[in-house]
């Protein structure tokens, strides 16, 4: 009798002891008025030797009112010879715990860009509280500056950095959006170079400017890509739709409204001839502005001259990139995936890269001249 009532009690002892463990493991819970949030990251270089690494916290101050109208921020800023003791050493200076659940957006000064990013980035793939889906971007002149930036436009609660890349504000082919696991995956990737956006502040810290770009290849000194020139970088690597092309040709400019486009390559080797990438675009489009009366029957006539015109750009890109040695497409990527041996790939295009030339061919389709009445 004695066995059967302890045989009984043992299921319903290990059943308590299971949900003390459970109890006890909520202990580390804070309530969200004992938080605060984190909205962006900025990390710069200082100019102290001992303590490299400026940390910048930008937090959202929360309203006591629903109605309560107006931005409130608070910005942490402190100097550590790492990342993690900056953020160790910032948490003494709130009455709130931290909280990295909401940081979208993590911006570097361009000063650390000519360190090694791999070292600067593993904090922040690391730790567990940060997403790797937040988005990355360069600062001009600092990350400090960018962060403390409040636009007008700037909400109470929101944060503008994010309307930037997560296409439901502006959507611009200025814009590139990168994300930390894609920075995280191109530093460590061969034959796929970052590419990061350029944040510029203005002095008055009202405005922020985001339309070029920084390219980070071979552990050299950043490339940095005009908007012009990060415009043909979206069209060639995103498939962007939205775009304006401008076309002089003698006395007649004209402005075409691109809503499509879509861009694909391939890389030609042969023993007998020279290593060819052949990329063909094609755009569809109306003529939103113009110096003089366009005529509808000559729309032929109009689609070579955008054609050429984009031609010639997008080869001097390709070309610029090739002379620098940096790959933000993922040629080299591909190059490697496409081969039947895995052996010496990556050298072998290292190789083939600079003898490499361009056919690029657009075809555009204007579908009318617009409309005017």
């Amino acid at each position: 009798m004695t066995n059967y009532v302890y045989q009984l009690r043992r299921p319903f002892i290990i059943t308590i002891l299971a949900l003390s463990i459970i109890l006890q493991s909520g202990c580390g819970f804070k309530d969200i008025d004992k938080r605060i949030f984190v909205l962006s990251i900025g990390v710069d270089h200082s100019d102290n030797e001992e303590k490299p690494y400026k940390i910048t916290l930008k937090l959202a101050v929360p309203s006591g009112s629903i109605k309560e109208t107006g931005t409130k921020y608070t910005y942490l800023t402190k100097e550590s010879d790492s990342i993690a003791s900056a953020v160790r050493l910032l948490k003494s200076h709130v009455d709130k715990e931290i909280d990295f659940g909401h940081a979208k957006v993590i911006v570097f000064g361009e000063e650390i860009l000519n360190h090694e990013m791999d070292e600067v980035i593993d904090f922040f793939v690391r730790r567990r509280d940060i997403q790797m889906m937040s988005w990355v971007a360069v600062g001009n002149p600092t990350a400090e500056s960018v962060l403390k930036a409040e636009p007008s436009s700037e909400k109470s609660g929101s944060h503008a950095l994010f309307n930037y890349f997560d296409q439901d504000g502006v959507e611009s082919v200025y814009i590139v959006s990168t994300y930390l696991f894609d920075l995280q995956r191109r530093l460590s990737e061969k034959g796929y170079d970052p590419i990061l956006p350029v944040l510029n502040s203005s002095e008055n810290k009202k405005k922020i400017v985001v339309n070029s770009s920084s390219l980070l290849a071979n552990k050299k000194e950043p490339l940095n890509l005009s908007p012009e020139e990060t415009k043909l970088y979206n069209v060639m690597a995103n498939n962007v739709e939205k775009l304006n092309q401008t076309v002089k040709k003698d006395d007649l400019l004209f402005t075409v409204s691109i809503d499509a486009s879509k861009a694909n390559y391939k890389i030609i080797t042969t023993q007998k001839h020279k290593p060819i990438l052949k990329m063909n675009v094609t755009m569809k489009g109306v003529i939103e502005e113009a110096n003089q009366p366009m005529n509808p029957q000559k729309l032929t006539t109009y689609n070579k001259y955008v054609s050429k015109d984009l031609e010639k750009q997008l080869t001097e890109l390709l070309t610029k990139l090739q002379e620098n040695e940096a790959d933000p497409i993922g040629f080299g990527l591909r190059y490697q995936a496409s081969k039947l041996h895995t052996k010496n790939t990556f050298e072998e295009w290292r190789e083939l890269y600079p003898e490499l030339s361009f056919d690029v061919h657009v075809k555009v389709s204007i579908m009318s001249t617009g409309i005017v009445e």
